[in-house]
């Protein structure tokens, strides 16, 4: 059975205050979940070295909960259009579309926040997550730009989002979650709630305000956001915990922000 998930961007990082805020992209994730085989196989197609540590987990949990067996073998097989341990939400769109696959392989519905929480869970518990990024879940579930409160795993808000397009500038460097300056973000609370008040109210200026404060407790290069803010970008910055840069344009003008900007980039919409 296939279970789905999209994509999405940070607008606020959680890591300072608990609260995260991100705008759901089209970028797909696409789980296939197969059973009467012979052996266990976990296939991610676009990067066949990757762990499969969570992929596992999130097979596993789905099944404790929803009372079946979890020692039968299995073939698990997973593409997905986002790249890893970039700060573009890979971890988190996995997760929902696994523990879909398995649900829809036995033919059954759970609350949709049960659902995302199980996969919060398996993030926690593979080390692939310092908040849980229940922010990141909800927003590659539901897109739209989405508020929640980490902390409890629960959704404050979620509001509707005009269409735009979303250029993803791409670096050849990952930042893992265990290299991730922890304490410096939670030292600049103070800003990142600032940037949290105004996402409330313009989340595009947020998300640029965010990106710049995470750019500098990480000490990235901000050219490329310049850049595109020099040209017309509605809004840009570093994603996540990084380094890769989100930009948003209006429609139809994202092909010429990827070319001005150059270098590796993905080109979607929001959603």
């Amino acid at each position: 059975m296939i279970g789905k998930s999209l994509g999405a961007i940070s607008v606020i990082n959680a890591i300072p205050c608990g609260i995260g805020s991100t705008i759901g992209v089209c970028l797909q994730t696409r789980a296939q979940f197969v059973t009467d085989v012979d052996h266990t196989t976990v296939n991610v197609v676009n990067d066949p070295n990757m762990d499969d540590t969570l992929a596992r987990l999130c097979v596993k949990r789905t099944l404790e909960h929803i009372s079946e067996d979890t020692d039968i073998d299995y073939e698990l097989t997973i593409r997905t259009q986002i790249p890893p341990s970039r700060g573009l939400k890979s971890s988190s769109s996995v997760c929902n579309a696994i523990i879909q696959s398995v649900l829809n392989r036995y033919g059954t519905k759970i609350d949709e926040m049960e659902m995302l929480r199980i996969g919060v869970e398996c993030a926690k518990e593979a080390g692939v997550t310092i908040t849980g990024a229940f922010d990141d879940v909800c927003g590659c579930h539901f897109g739209g730009v989405v508020f929640t409160d980490n902390s409890k795993n629960e959704l404050v808000h979620r509001m509707d989002i005009p269409d735009y397009d979303v250029v993803l500038w791409i670096p050849e460097k990952m930042i893992p979650k265990n290299k991730v300056p922890v304490e410096a973000y939670r030292a600049r609370k103070e800003e990142f709630e600032e940037a949290l008040a105004l996402a409330y109210e313009d989340p595009l200026a947020a998300l640029t305000m965010n990106g710049r404060l995470v750019a500098e407790i990480i000490g990235a290069d901000t050219s490329i956001v310049d850049l595109a803010l020099s040209n017309g970008a509605l809004a840009a910055g570093i994603s996540g915990t990084g380094p890769a840069i989100s930009i948003v344009t209006e429609c139809g003008k994202g092909q010429k922000m990827a070319d001005i900007i150059g270098g590796n980039t993905i080109l979607t919409v929001t959603r």
